[in-house]
């Protein structure tokens, strides 16, 4: 498994004293918000600050996740485009990142390539649950150490390494420190993270807003569900904030197969998703800034999402502690693909079997048809 999931997640369990009875209730429960119907009822909860759920969470998606932006970005930078583009240090934003599964997936991308060394200066996770910090220390931790697979001891120097997850809601005005991290990023990744916020109000001014900060130069990589039109709904943001497509759009469904601990979380992981996927390079300036995006506080806006979350009629079972909370983005219905792939080797083992069956008898057919032949004409068995 990428970055040794079993292995952080064994540590998380044991220093969070996680029974197995617990870990598969939150395995079942965080399948269950993903699933095709949960999505369909819109936003839902899950509280990230408990272990459990963080672990389950991990072990259910962040492989596929990482394996994915692995594919995708280095399909992007070898585009020639971005040839000769990192001369100096770089840093990487990840938008909604929870506990890092972009990040290791962009190390991942660049580890196998001599020339980033040492390149990578800071890595910044901005996401609006605080309960991630944990895991994504973990995961930091492993890095540093060298103890991730295709990523070398030295790709990055531990003195000069920064790393950060700050809590913050993009679709609200901005604190400084996130504004800084956006605005310098050389790439920013945003996985997942459309979908999660598309159905909010006004999330696609947001979205723009949030563009606008994107410096020029700046390498973008969008991976979303390709299903809900995602794509469709901010084709046009792209082009208004400045981004040059350089991969894609491409559909693709991706597919990759881990190691599965079902006695463990009583589930098997997601092993394939149904994504679009695009390259940007940011290369127009703004000229403004809005000002509404860009404060010292957002207390106004979690206010207004705890009235929301209070009169909301979907809701969770879980811890009441709003600052965990995380709205839910829309995962690819693995159960449904995972089902349609599991009917189709059905059948094809079904047709298989027919087509053996079907050749058995004309062997049949033909060895009567010799046998006739024989009795008919001795003779030709001299020749």
């Amino acid at each position: 498994m990428p970055y040794n999931i079993k292995n952080s997640n064994i540590k998380l369990i044991k220093r969070s004293n996680i029974k197995l009875e617990k870990l598969k209730f939150a395995a079942r429960a965080v399948a269950k918000s993903y699933n095709k119907k949960s999505l369909k009822n819109g936003s839902t909860y899950i509280d990230y600050g408990i272990p459990d759920v963080r672990c389950a969470y991990m072990y259910k998606y962040s492989t596929l996740h990482t394996s994915m932006v692995t594919k995708y970005f280095r399909k992007l930078i070898k585009k020639k485009e971005l040839k000769n583009k990192f001369t100096g240090s770089i840093k990487i934003c990840s938008l909604g990142g929870g506990p890092g599964s972009d990040i290791v997936g962009i190390f991942k991308a660049l580890g196998v390539i001599p020339y980033y060394n040492n390149r990578i200066k800071q890595v910044s996770v901005l996401d609006i649950c605080d309960g991630w910090r944990r895991s994504f220390e973990d995961i930091m931790s492993l890095l540093k150490h060298g103890r991730v697979k295709d990523i070398p001891e030295t790709f990055i120097s531990s003195k000069k390494f920064k790393h950060e997850l700050i809590e913050v809601d993009l679709l609200c005005p901005l604190q400084e420190n996130a504004v800084e991290v956006i605005s310098n990023a050389d790439i920013i990744c945003m996985v997942k993270f459309v979908s999660a916020v598309l159905a909010k109000k006004k999330s696609i001014d947001a979205l723009q807003s949030l563009g606008n900060l994107f410096k020029p130069g700046a390498i973008i990589l969008f991976i979303d569900n390709f299903r809900g039109n995602v794509l469709e709904s901010i084709e046009n943001t792209f082009q208004q904030i400045g981004l040059q497509t350089v991969l894609g759009p491409e559909h693709d469904t991706y597919v990759k197969f881990s190691k599965s601990y079902e006695k463990m979380f009583g589930c098997p992981p997601q092993t394939a998703a149904k994504v679009s996927i695009v390259g940007c390079i940011k290369i127009l300036t703004n000229n403004f800034i809005d000002e509404y995006f860009i404060s010292n506080s957002n207390v106004t806006c979690k206010d207004e999402q705890k009235e929301g979350l209070i009169n909301s009629s979907i809701s969770t079972d879980m811890n009441e502690n709003f600052n965990t909370y995380y709205d839910k983005y829309t995962q690819t219905e693995l159960s449904d693909f995972h089902n349609n792939i599991e009917n189709k080797l059905i059948k094809e083992s079904k047709e298989l079997s027919e087509l053996i069956d079907a050749i058995h008898d004309l062997l049949h057919v033909m060895k009567k048809v010799k046998d006739n032949k024989w009795h008919t004409h001795p003779c030709c068995q001299c020749h």
